[in-house]
């Protein structure tokens, strides 16, 4: 778990920096005042083994730890939930991934499967200003030393769990 949160940190994917970490009271206050929406959404850890069928001694049985966006807990500056466009393409389904699946068993055709690395936080935020609250083990020692009490931070890359992240990186990947 440590590892995934530091290289969350060191791509930037929030911005913890204490000069701009704030209270989620005074960013909903403003954006009321400013008739604008803004969300808050909650971050959290898990942790799964990969390979848990494999033999305990085999190099591919390991835990891996993921920090994700709890896209089912969004509030806007009001307390209500967030609502989202919903305006990213579907998934592949079941019949597309048989298709594929056919292709390649059709002699000299092969299928390739690949995957980027951390691919959503390749793609910026946009749309609605969004701010994350860190779980409080994350929470960085300035902003306890300054006092806050439900502190948040802007949320710059789309992240796993977010309702449109899909949308921010297939738009990023297209560009």
């Amino acid at each position: 778990m440590d590892k995934e949160w530091k290289a969350l940190r060191d791509k930037y994917v929030w911005d913890e920096n204490i000069k701009n970490a704030k209270e989620w009271a005074d960013i909903a206050g403003k954006a009321r005042r400013e008739g604008k929406e803004v969300h808050l959404g909650w971050l959290f850890g898990i942790c799964v083994e990969k390979g848990s069928e494999l033999k305990k001694d085999d190099p591919n049985r390991k835990f891996k730890g993921r920090v994700v966006f709890q896209g089912n807990r969004v509030i806007n500056q009001n307390w209500e939930a967030a609502m989202f466009a919903d305006m990213g393409s579907s998934p592949a389904t079941m019949d597309a991934s048989r298709s594929a699946d056919c292709w390649g068993c059709i002699p000299g055709h092969d299928v390739e499967v690949a995957d980027a690395e951390q691919a959503y936080i390749q793609a910026e935020m946009r749309g609605t200003e969004t701010w994350v609250r860190l779980p409080d083990d994350q929470i960085p020692q300035a902003w306890w030393d300054a006092g806050f009490t439900n502190s948040v931070c802007r949320l710059r890359r789309a992240l796993y769990g977010h309702p449109d992240a899909g949308t921010m990186w297939e738009d990023y990947a297209d560009e």
